[in-house]
């Protein structure tokens, strides 16, 4: 039977949904408009059935898990820990299958969970696909082996414990013990708490430390426009375009009037030189700035220069 990664609840159990909203960094993030969601949203938090998702998946009422982890996909359906998630929840059920298909995509997001390769192996390895499981465990090396500055110490030592404990199950399966590897529930204290941080090392430019305490933040939250928003922030600024833009899509999906990732959407298409389309984030600041707003105004002093 497939040994599921210990849930290490750093604190208090999670609770439900945030007691107030995010806080913003200096100088530009900044939330979402304050009008009624479009009729495209979803129709339900999220970040709320994340969370109760977590609490039935603490609870060991897997299907309820399930049933949570699945409402929160439908707002971001390609996010790393969501899926992550939910193949665990599909693995305290017993659905091999199910699990496997939820942690391959967590593997290729962009905020997978290191543990989402670990995870993988181990689902491979039930259901006889040695191949696939050293498939994974050469993905770790390779991760490792390009886990560089901007990958952070808390990272590579997340890859480390990962390879290693998927090494041991390939070698002896029976003597495996596949511990957490960096990634728990944190309650929404500590998540408010890794956020707060996060717009600190922001604001230092510690880019690669933020996206860390964003990571932690999600952890406790779920999807949540803003985290979405400063993970894309600090993506631009390691120079991961593809991955800023990803993260971005995120936060407008869940928040179409969201000013913050509106405004840095556009500088990223500066940055790519693409300035007709930082014009149209400018021209949807226009619409949701019926009086104007900071992110307008520095979203029109880049395209100026830029000119």
């Amino acid at each position: 039977m497939h040994m599921l990664t210990k849930l290490t609840v750093a604190g208090a159990a999670l609770a439900g949904v945030l007691a107030a909203p995010l806080a913003f960094a200096n100088g530009g993030g900044g939330g979402g408009g304050g009008g009624p969601a479009p009729s495209s949203a979803p129709r339900e938090d999220p970040a709320a059935a994340y969370q109760a998702g977590v609490t039935a998946l603490q609870a060991q009422n897997y299907r309820e898990a399930i049933r949570r982890f699945r409402d929160a996909r439908r707002g971001a359906p390609n996010d790393g820990a969501i899926n992550y998630a939910l193949g665990l929840a599909y693995v305290g059920n017993g659905d091999s299958d199910d699990a496997r298909g939820a942690f391959e995509r967590a593997a290729r997001a962009a905020n997978a969970p290191v543990g989402s390769r670990l995870q993988l192996g181990l689902i491979y390895l039930e259901l006889g696909q040695r191949e696939n499981a050293v498939a994974q465990q050469a993905a770790l090396a390779e991760m490792i082996a390009a886990c560089d500055e901007a990958c952070g110490a808390a990272r590579r030592s997340q890859l480390q414990a990962a390879h290693r404990q998927l090494t041991q199950a390939l070698e002896a399966p029976a003597a495996a013990d596949p511990a957490t590897t960096g990634w728990n529930f944190p309650s929404v204290e500590e998540g408010r708490a890794a956020y707060a941080e996060a717009v600190g090392l922001i604001n230092s430019e510690r880019f690669a430390d933020a996206l860390d305490a964003l990571n932690r933040t999600q952890a406790a939250i779920g999807p949540h426009p803003d985290v979405f928003n400063y993970m894309g922030f600090a993506n631009r600024k390691l120079g991961r375009f593809d991955v800023a833009l990803a993260y971005y899509d995120q936060a407008l999906r869940l928040d179409p009037s969201h000013l913050g990732a509106t405004e840095y959407l556009g500088e990223l298409y500066l940055q790519l030189g693409d300035i007709a389309r930082a014009r149209r984030q400018l021209a949807a600041l226009d619409q949701l700035c019926a009086y104007g707003c900071a992110q307008r105004e520095e979203l029109a002093r880049w395209i100026e220069r830029a000119e």
